[in-house]
């Protein structure tokens, strides 16, 4: 196992540079975006700038331990590593000491890697960090990159002596842009709160009924554009249609309107029997924060024989690169917003009765509320669960 190890000293007392390290805000100003929370057992998500050598690509992380303004040890993991991180805070006659020690699996050229890696941490930890320290040292208030004052104002008495022009200091001006950004800010409460219901709803299982045709999309929504919508009425069946070999019932698609509508997607008919054709469910699984959603889909084979492979297709709400969750169990491809997923050779053939179900995550900041727009499994429409 190889180690990347970097040392630091800091001339601020241990408990600001823990703020630094742990304050998700100030994390974002000096180090990355992030919904890092200090908690053991917590899985947060990091977002490296463009330009940062040696992490191209965001990340996960798992908190592994946290002793308050001592230690934060995380595991850090993407494609190619798997890593443990580890902060470490001790005190010296000036201040303190940062030891960053990073150890693991660095990827196929990994001594490459570490090199890159070195840089950045020696940029972020040695230069910029300082920085922000020093701006908390001088009691100045940072709200995402306004620098502020603080300024008491106190009515002045009649017999006050005024100063001269020349020495009157300069009042400052209206800081329309702290106003700003505190209007923005109260805004992204107000749709984080409204989401954070919109979920708790959308799990209840309640809501009222959607009519027949209308389009909808949110947090446990995927409705195909032009398809049924059974399962918001509440009506357990699928609508019918094509059903190769199968028991149920059957229906030829319907041509393109001469006014260009497109064709509804068929939907699988559930039925049962020696050539039942596999079907799918899916459900979205919103990560609240910053982390996205996940469209979690679990493939079922109702026939009496095994079943040779199956394809189903994800159309997400933008064509931002997607990760599969289920790497052991499916791999998927994707062109713009399309995602294709197909089973691994060793889980190509899927018993009689069997399923098997694979998780595909879209990462985003701030999606809350966003899901997959449609899924289809061999041409056939899913079903949402």
């Amino acid at each position: 196992m190889t180690e990347l190890r970097i040392d630091v000293d800091l001339a601020h007392p241990r408990s600001r540079v823990w703020r630094a390290l742990t304050d998700v805000r100030l994390l974002g100003e000096w180090f990355m975006p992030t919904d890092l929370a200090a908690v053991p057992g917590n899985t947060y998500r990091a977002f490296p700038p463009p330009g940062l050598a040696g992490l191209e690509s965001a990340f996960d992380a798992d908190v592994v331990e946290v002793v308050e303004a001592e230690r934060l040890a995380m595991h850090w993991r993407d494609d190619h590593t798997h890593t443990e991180m580890t902060w470490t805070l001790a005190e010296t006659d000036g201040g303190c000491r940062l030891t960053v020690v990073q150890a693991g699996f660095f990827g196929v050229d990994g001594t490459r890697r570490r090199r890159e890696l070195r840089r950045s941490y020696q940029l972020l930890f040695g230069e910029r960090l300082p920085i922000v320290l020093d701006r908390l040292a001088e009691g100045e208030v940072d709200l995402g990159g306004v620098v502020a004052d603080l300024h008491t104002v106190i009515p002045r008495r009649r017999d006050t002596a005024v100063l001269p022009p020349a020495a009157r200091p300069a009042q400052p001006a209206p800081n329309r842009r702290m106003r700003l950004l505190s209007l923005i800010g109260a805004a992204i409460l107000v749709v984080l709160a409204s989401s954070a219901v919109a979920v708790m709803i959308g799990n209840s299982g309640g809501g009222e009924p959607v009519a027949a045709g209308e389009e909808h999309y949110g947090v446990g929504l995927g409705v195909q554009p032009g398809g049924s919508d059974a399962a918001t009425t509440g009506s357990p069946a699928a609508t019918p249609g094509t059903v190769p070999n199968g028991t149920g019932t059957s229906a030829s698609p319907s041509p393109v309107a001469a006014g260009g509508t497109p064709t509804p997607i068929p939907e699988i008919t559930v039925t049962a029997g020696p050539d039942a054709p596999v079907n799918a469910t899916y459900k979205t699984i919103a990560l609240l924060g910053l982390g996205g959603f996940d469209t979690e889909v679990t493939v079922r084979n109702p026939g009496n024989r095994a079943a040779d492979g199956w394809t189903v297709v994800l159309t997400m709400p933008g064509d931002r690169a997607v990760e599969n969750r289920s790497a052991t169990q499916v791999q998927s491809t994707q062109a713009g917003t399309q995602v294709t997923i197909v089973p691994v050779a060793a889980s190509r053939s899927l018993a009689p009765g069997a399923s098997v179900t694979f998780s595909i995550r879209f990462p985003a900041l701030l999606a809350v509320g966003q899901s997959a727009k449609g899924c289809t499994i061999n041409g056939f429409a899913c079903v949402r669960g």
